[in-house]
């Protein structure tokens, strides 16, 4: 029994042993690169020609006087660099109405618009509302014969007015998007509004 005993302390003090002497030796050279393996699948993308479409909240835009028979109003439109200009798309809508529910009106920008506006309350006098965008580097410039400058009431924005951007760089816009086909009617602002999934 006692020699059992004994061959315990033994048989961990062989086996301690064995394990140092075993220590990690110097580090050996790379082996050859492996073969490149299979493509994973294809991740979710957007709608392709949507991904850069820029467009602006509707903004206040004031109107002053140009000494003639014009008036002048400026947008902010920082997204139009020179070669936007050059190679993009751009388009300015204005909502004669309210941004109240319901209460939108809106059209394209340019107006030549003869049943709008009268010269006088009996509606008898018809005046025709001509309205254009001009587009520089960092501002939408608008021009018009009558002052159609917003305006706040009732808690409630009036004729206001945004931009959409297209830059050059994109992708041909898709066949449809959103139960909208090509071609897209541009002056048709709920269905722009539709097309891109803008959003008020």
């Amino acid at each position: 029994m006692k020699q059992k005993v004994l061959a315990l302390p033994f048989f961990l003090f062989t086996a301690v042993v064995f394990i140092m002497s075993c220590s990690k030796g110097p580090k050996g050279d790379t082996g050859a690169q492996g073969s490149q393996g299979p493509q994973g699948p294809q991740g979710n993308t957007g709608p392709a020609g949507t991904a850069n479409v820029i467009y602006s909240p509707w903004l206040n835009v004031t109107f002053t006087s140009r000494g003639d028979t014009t008036v002048f109003g400026e947008m902010p439109a920082p997204e139009l660099s020179d070669s936007v200009l050059n190679t993009g798309l751009f388009k300015v809508y204005w909502n004669a109405g309210s941004d109240a529910p319901g209460g939108e009106f809106v059209l394209s920008l340019p107006i030549n618009e003869p049943y709008l506006f009268y010269t006088d309350t009996t509606f008898t006098n018809k005046l025709t509302l001509v309205v254009n965008p001009y587009f520089f580097v960092d501002t939408i410039g608008i021009i018009s014969n009558i002052d159609i400058s917003s305006f706040q009431q009732g808690g409630y924005n009036y004729q206001q007015f945004r931009y959409i951007i297209v830059p050059g760089g994109v992708a041909g816009l898709p066949a449809s998007i959103n139960g909208i086909k090509k071609p897209l009617d541009w002056n048709n602002y709920v269905a722009v509004k539709q097309y891109f999934g803008l959003k008020d």
